[in-house]
């Protein structure tokens, strides 16, 4: 499969997968290696995140990247609520992928904490593309939106990246993500001049409640042409993500464990992936009744209280339908008063 293909599916809309017992995805494959992250991103759960910040276990990484592999998956990423390179077995873990046999491993990055060092280790180790998230095409802007002064340091290490793809002859993909605000939606082109003859493709997506955990954004942050009043989710039916707990759960924006379906500490990834806590998540889908889940909130975009789907797993943040943090960084950056 190769990467228009991928790109193509993962944009499909999937509705012939709408099933209790959909395919064992091949691609979407998500694990969260820790929650811990560098920066804070105005429209990032993160900040407001109260779960304790982990690294995923040694045997149990390898333990489900095995059982995904046995059962059909080809692609895992290493990025989900946290930043990857803070994480110091990264190459490790995508040589270990790499042996297993995935053929695409991926990683997504704020880019800041992505050194020369780090990066040739994941390089010489195999992964097939980095993408660096890169909000802002400015130093001024970046800095607003990504809580950190790091432009100048992320546009180092993507500059290296380049150079060193051409010294190594490596191939593996760059990739340039930027979400997209009210207060960056005029600014796409610059990305083109900024960062010219850097990425091999730059991808821009409007900013969207993260999963229901920040409704906030629709308000205070929604890009201004953005008139979404629902929005069409896969995740349930084709995807996999597992937190560095060892939970799987249904959305890779589960900041508070709010959406897990099993712990593969002690069941299968293929009896949770077909468990039935996972049925019953994917028949609300299919009936458009996610009521009192996280989902609702994303879905339907409203601001809802939600209870978490096995509650021993969540942690209780009282805080997380707040928009304190959101707004009082506006009101500081002069947007609002």
């Amino acid at each position: 499969m190769n990467l228009e293909e991928r790109v193509r599916l993962k944009k499909a809309n999937r509705r012939e997968l709408y099933s209790l017992e959909p395919p064992f995805p091949y691609t979407n494959f998500l694990i969260e290696l820790s929650n811990a992250c560098n920066h804070a991103c105005i429209f990032c759960t993160h900040q407001k995140m109260k779960r304790p910040v982990g690294f995923i276990k040694e045997d149990l990484l390898y333990q489900v990247l095995q059982q995904a592999y046995d059962l059909g998956t080809r692609e895992v990423g290493f990025y989900a609520t946290g930043e990857p390179f803070i994480v110091n077995n990264l190459s490790k873990y995508v040589k270990k992928a790499k042996k297993i046999g995935y053929e695409y491993v991926y990683l997504t990055s704020n880019g800041s904490l992505a050194t020369p060092e780090k990066l040739r280790a994941v390089i010489d180790n195999g992964v097939d593309s980095i993408k660096f998230s890169i909000n802002a095409p400015n130093r001024e802007m970046y800095q607003f939106i990504h809580g950190k002064d790091d432009f100048d340091i992320v546009v180092e290490h993507l500059q290296y990246m380049n150079e060193y793809r051409k010294e190594s002859g490596r191939k593996f993909k760059i990739f340039i993500t930027g979400i997209l605000t009210r207060y960056t939606e005029r600014l796409k082109e610059d990305y083109f001049q900024v960062f010219k003859g850097l990425a091999d493709e730059i991808v821009f997506k409007d900013v969207y409640n993260q999963g229901g955990n920040m409704p906030e954004i629709d308000e205070l942050l929604r890009c201004t042409y953005d008139n979404e009043t629902y929005r069409r989710c896969n995740l349930p039916f084709d995807s996999i993500y597992v937190t560095h707990e060892g939970y799987l759960s249904v959305c890779n924006a589960d900041y508070e464990n709010m959406l897990v379906v099993a712990d593969l500490n002690r069941e299968s990834l293929k009896d949770g992936w077909y468990g039935e806590k996972m049925k019953k998540i994917r028949q609300g889908f299919m009936d458009d009744n996610v009521s009192q889940t996280l989902c609702d909130g994303c879905l339907h975009h409203k601001k809802l209280p939600a209870s978490p789907l096995t509650p021993e797993a969540a942690t209780i943040n009282l805080e997380l339908f707040s928009d304190k943090q959101v707004r009082d960084r506006l009101i500081k950056a002069g947007y609002l008063k």
